[in-house]
C-alpha cells in the first residue's frame, strides 16, 4: 500500500491541559514509588551490562534491554534471568560506533532496534536472525525516510513506530511477520526533535518527548490519541507538575499516567503526570542516567539505570 503523509499543526491539534486544584485526583499512584528488584553489574559478561538503554517489556513479562556498550540487546525471562543474546554486530559493524539507542517487540516476536550511527532502525527475527534495515546507507538497507531514528514502541495494532529527531516525524510501520517487510506505513509530520515514543496497548494512547533547544523551545511530553491528535502537553507547566529539563525513556500506563524519567543538573528522577491532576517525582534517588522505562503486565516500573550499569524496578502504584 502507498505510504500516507499526514501534516499535523500543533496550534490546530493541541487542547491545552485544564485547571486542577492542588490535590492529585484520578490516580491510585503512591507519593514515591519503592524498589522491589535490582540486577545486572558493569561488564561484558553473559549477565552484565555495560550503559543499558532503551528497555522494552513484552506482555509475557520478559524483558528486551539495549546493552549499548556492549553492542547487543539482553533478553531476560519472567525472573529476570538473562536467557537470550542479540548482537547485530557484523562484518559491515563495529562495536564500537553502533551505538543502539531503543528497542520494541511486537506480538509476533519481531524485534525492531534503533541505531543513532546507522541512522537505521535494524529489525529482527525472535531468534536474533537481521531481517529488514530501513534507513541509513548500510548495504541492503531501505530508504523509509529515516534520518536520525531515536525512539521505537510498538502500538496496539502491532506497529512499530518511530520517532525521527532530525526529521522530526513520528513513522508508523506495518511489517510482514515473517520477512519483516514493509506492508503498510503512516509518516506523521510535525514534531519538534521527537526523541522517545511510548504506546500503551490498552487505550491506544501514546506519548512522545520533544527535546528543547538553544533557541527557546522547551521539552514537553505529547500525549497523542489513536488519531494522531496532540490531546495533552505535560513538563512545561509547574502548575500542572515538575517541569521538564532533560526527557528521556518515557512509558504511558492503561490509566493514561505518563512516567518520564528526567535528567537535571542535580539531580537524575522518575516523574509521573498522572491523566487528571498534578505530577510529581516518583524516584529521586540513586539514578545515574536513566535512559530506558517500560512496564511489566502487573504494572511494575522498569529502569534502565545507565550509568550505575543495571536494571531497576520499581512498585509504584
Amino acid at each position: 500500500k502507498e505510504s500516507v503523509l499526514c501534516n499535523k499543526d500543533k496550534e490546530d491539534t493541541v487542547e491545552m491541559p485544564f485547571r486542577v486544584s492542588e490535590e492529585r485526583i484520578g490516580s491510585a499512584a503512591l507519593d514515591s514509588a519503592y524498589m522491589v528488584k535490582q540486577f545486572g553489574k558493569q561488564g561484558s559478561g553473559r549477565t552484565d551490562f555495560n550503559l543499558p538503554s532503551g528497555v522494552h517489556a513484552t506482555a509475557k513479562g520478559q524483558l528486551f534491554v539495549v546493552d549499548c556498550g556492549n553492542a547487543r540487546i539482553q533478553v531476560t525471562d519472567l525472573q529476570k534471568n538473562v536467557v537470550q543474546q542479540v548482537s547485530p554486530s557484523g562484518t559491515e559493524r563495529s562495536s564500537r560506533i553502533c551505538n543502539y539507542f531503543d528497542v520494541a517487540v511486537n506480538s509476533k516476536g519481531l524485534i525492531a532496534l534503533t541505531c543513532a550511527a546507522e541512522r537505521a532502525l535494524l529489525v529482527f527475527s525472535r531468534h536474533g536472525r537481521l531481517l529488514q534495515t530501513f534507513g541509513g546507507t548500510m548495504t541492503g538497507s531501505t530508504n523509509e525516510e529515516l534520518d536520525a531514528p531515536r525512539g521505537v514502541t510498538v502500538t496496539c495494532q502491532d506497529e512499530f513506530v518511530v520517532a525521527d529527531i532530525k526529521r522530526g516525524t513520528l513513522t508508523a510501520l506495518n511489517l510482514d511477520p515473517k520477512t519483516g517487510t514493509r506492508l503498510q506505513h503512516t509518516v506523521v509530520t510535525g514534531y519538534h526533535r521527537p526523541y522517545l515514543v511510548a504506546a500503551c496497548l490498552t487505550t491506544g494512547l501514546m506519548a512522545v518527548s520533544e527535546r528543547g533547544n538553544e533557541t527557546g523551545r522547551v521539552p514537553c511530553i505529547r500525549v497523542l490519541e489513536p488519531g494522531w491528535n496532540t490531546i495533552r502537553i505535560l513538563g512545561v507547566c509547574s502548575g500542572l507538575g515538575p517541569v521538564l529539563t532533560c526527557p528521556w525513556g518515557l512509558c504511558i500506563d492503561r490509566d493514561g499516567d505518563v512516567l518520564v524519567a528526567d535528567w537535571g543538573k542535580q539531580h537524575h528522577r522518575v516523574l509521573i503526570y498522572p491523566s487528571q491532576g498534578v505530577g510529581w517525582p516518583l524516584v529521586t534517588d540513586n539514578l545515574n542516567s536513566p535512559r530506558g522505562l517500560a512496564l511489566l503486565p502487573d504494572g511494575q516500573m522498569v529502569v534502565s539505570d545507565s550509568m550505575n550499569h543495571c536494571i531497576k524496578i520499581y512498585r509504584y502504584k
